[in-house]
């Protein structure tokens, strides 16, 4: 089986005619020997002598979509559902939504995976979750495209690298060469590959010269033998050189060369990565926690199923603890062609089944001290309707690397028929260096470093926790509360996938090493906290809410406030208040702790989380939707001094007589008359009676907003007096405002 990407043979079509059936047997013989192209056109030659045949048909269907021709395979594709009702050929539906989608059809891929979706509800398979993440893809699709992301450049490779065959996985070394995987070969003058012994996929490479690459050319025969050798990678000392090598007939293994500077030496497998019978491919060797790890491809056991990203160290053809990288990056398809940065600890990867806009997209997955987060579709232009692969990605530089085979490749057998190297850039901004001033300076530098280097913190909750059913942004609960309360509901989880150990499986490993691990890191970063405190530093937290997708955008949003509330809840009790000065504003020392939230609902959410309360396995019970319950503390910023400071132009309103249980909503102007921006960050009231609606953006310097609070008329008859206490983040860092009045019964 070949795990890297070839384009069919060229052939030459008789003049004369033939039979059906020995236009399908040369066919067939094509399809034997991964002549996909070679293969369709075969069958187009017996359809054309017997059009109505459901089977040839099929057959047509299965060689273009292999060879990339994914408006000819969607046309047979509907040919052989209409005719077939799901008896002979059932995946036909599924292919079918796939091509549309390829196409860039995305609302006939959406009344196909629709269909899909219906017909395999309740069946529990991989085909009803394809048909989800399907729906999901195709709606991502046709929200992105609206507006894609204009600051990124994608620039396709010009000829010599680039050419009408198939260049793919493309990476550059540390001197900035370029190296890839093609398959070239010479044609005679029908276009015929003139020896097809020596048509095989080798590694070339081309030297770099200024922002271009000179000529490529293959590199020696100790590395390009007989075989089909592609995917190449270098140890980060630059002493090894990996590749994949498939021998005719076997699966594909790694091979590792030594490198003296000059020379390659003789290559050996790399063994211990995969089963007798399974392959592993595409390596690739970054620094992990200061030691080398082999990522790579392969469809052994113990994955996910399909090809799975696997990682294992490294030390030359040594390898230890092959492991695969568990359902945070892996799905039921296939994951391939790993990147991993180490500077910024991103996997770059791609999937077919994951939510994306058709064929192969990229996906990138940051690894935290709790693991892979949920991987995120890159969207346009990195990716396309077509398969889009080799992601590679240098964080420092901005630039990056990738493989498709999107409209606008080089191609002579359909639009989209062959892989080429896109090279793609991210704008960078170079921000200088702080220099501190003074030892004070340098020491709340020293401590908001210190601060940084713990984060992200992710904390995470059950479905609709804290105090669910409620439009509240506040809560009396402590995160601490939350946090054993969510650990006593594991037998609820396990409950949920009795019938699916490997579920219970993925369950058990999120509790121990999402909620746990942040638990533990929240633990971590308050002792910071109170070191900094003591010492007087004014420091804001930014957090920020996730929800999983079962509710609408604005209860999500409300939801993600609580969560957050909790965490505030949290740091004014921990070790008997100890912050709850620094909280309040009111510390002798001068320090300051500001929480400021930034709350998103569902808008924040990742791909491929179910919003079908049918189905609560997926959306409430899955690992998948428990890694969108949460909050992250993200970001750590030293509040500077002669920030925002404000000004309540009324601090006191009367209400006059109001009748027991009439609402009644008044606006206080709240003026910055600091020199920095200055944010309200949260408000509590008194009572539950009384609620203040906050402005969201930051009020600049010399300008007005308005703090909305109502009051929902349940008190009893008599004198009123209602207080709301707002936090800022500026100085001071709390305004009081009181609303007086009289209530009258009912008569």
């Amino acid at each position: 089986m070949r795990l890297f990407l070839l384009p069919a043979l060229l052939i030459a079509t008789t003049a004369w005619s033939q039979s059906v059936d020995q236009w399908v047997q040369w066919g067939d013989a094509a399809l034997q020997r991964n002549d996909r192209y070679g293969a369709s056109r075969f069958y187009a030659e017996g359809l054309a002598l017997e059009p109505g045949r459901m089977e040839l048909q099929w057959k047509y269907a299965e060689a273009c979509r292999l060879s990339n021709q994914y408006d000819k395979a969607a046309e047979m594709y509907e040919k052989v559902v209409r005719k077939d009702l799901d008896r002979t050929h059932p995946e036909a539906l599924r292919w079918l939504a796939e091509m549309q989608m390829c196409n860039g059809n995305y609302d006939d891929a959406i009344r196909s995976w629709e269909k899909l979706r219906k017909r395999e509800q309740g069946k529990g398979g991989n085909d009803a979750l394809r048909a989800e993440n399907g729906l999901q893809g195709c709606r991502f699709a046709k929200d992105v495209l609206r507006a894609p992301d204009a600051s990124i450049t994608v620039e396709h490779l010009a000829s010599p690298v680039n050419t009408y065959d198939s260049e793919f996985g493309g990476r550059t070394d540390s001197t900035g060469n370029l190296y890839f995987s093609s398959l070239r070969g010479d044609l005679n003058d029908n276009e015929e590959v003139a020896d097809t012994n020596t048509y095989h996929v080798s590694v070339w490479m081309a030297a770099a010269k200024a922002d271009v690459w000179d000529a490529p050319a293959p590199l020696p025969a100790i590395i390009n033998n007989d075989q089909d050798n592609a995917n190449s990678a270098w140890s980060p000392d630059r002493r090894w050189f990996y590749f994949t090598r498939c021998a005719t007939g076997r699966p594909c293994t790694i091979h590792a060369s030594p490198w003296d500077g000059a020379t390659f030496g003789a290559p050996e497998p790399v063994e211990g990565l995969a089963e007798e019978g399974r392959s592993c491919t595409q390596p690739m060797v970054a620094l992990l926690n200061g030691r080398a790890a082999l990522f790579y491809a392969s469809d052994r056991t113990g994955g996910e199923g399909g090809m799975d990203i696997w990682v294992a160290e490294i030390a030359g053809t040594r390898i230890m603890n092959p492991r695969p990288l568990g359902p945070a990056v892996n799905s039921p398809g296939n994951e391939t062609c790993p990147y991993f940065d180490s500077g910024s600890r991103t996997l770059y990867y791609s999937s077919d089944f994951l939510p994306g806009m058709g064929g192969y997209d990229i996906f990138t997955a940051k690894l935290s001290p709790g693991g892979y987060e949920p991987p995120i579709n890159v969207g346009p232009p990195l990716n396309s309707p077509a398969n889009d692969l080799y992601p590679a990605f240098n964080d420092r530089t901005g630039v990056g690397l990738l493989t498709s085979n999107r409209v606008g490749s080089l191609a002579k057998k359909g639009a989209t028929c062959c892989n080429d190297l896109y090279r793609w850039r991210v704008p960078r901004t170079i921000t200088p260096a702080v220099v501190p001033a003074t030892p004070e300076e340098a020491l709340a530098l020293k401590r908001i470093t210190s601060l940084r280097e713990k984060l992200p913190v992710r904390l995470y909750f059950h479905n609709d926790e804290p105090d669910p059913r409620s439009w509240d942004t506040t809560t009396t609960l402590t995160y601490g509360q939350t946090y054993t309360a969510y650990k006593d509901r594991l037998p609820e989880y396990h409950e949920a996938w009795r019938n699916d150990p490997s579920g219970t499986k993925a369950i058990d490993a999120f509790f121990r090493d999402r909620v746990d691990m942040g638990f533990a890191q929240l633990l971590d970063l308050i002792g910071l906290l109170k070191q900094a405190m003591e010492e007087g530093q004014r420091i804001k937290l930014v957090v920020r809410g996730f929800a999983s997708p079962l509710s609408k955008t604005d209860y999500n949003k409300n939801l993600s406030l609580r969560r957050i509330s909790s965490l505030r809840n949290h740091l004014r009790t921990v070790d008997r208040g100890s912050l709850a000065p620094y909280l309040d504003g009111t510390a002798k020392n001068g320090g300051r702790l500001v929480i400021e939230p930034a709350p998103y609902g569902e808008v924040r959410s990742a791909t491929g989380v179910s919003d079908q309360l049918s189905d609560l396995q997926n959306s409430v019970y899955s690992v998948q939707a428990s890694m969108e319950r949460r909050i992250e503390i993200e970001q750590a910023d030293l509040i500077t001094a002669g920030s925002g400071s404000p000004k309540a132009e009324v601090t006191a309103i009367d209400l006059g007589l109001l009748t027991e249980g009439t609402a009644r909503t008044v606006r206080f102007p709240i003026t910055n008359t600091g020199d920095r921006p200055l944010k309200l960050v949260s408000s509590k009231a008194d009572c539950g009676c009384t609620t203040a609606a906050l402005p969201e953006e930051a009020i600049a310097p010399g300008a007005t907003a308005e703090v909305e609070v109502t009051f929902n008329g349940r008190a009893p008859a008599g004198a009123l007096e209602r207080h709301i206490t707002i936090t800022t983040d500026g100085d001071p860092a709390s305004l009081v405002l009181t609303i007086t009045g009289s209530i009258v019964g009912h008569k």
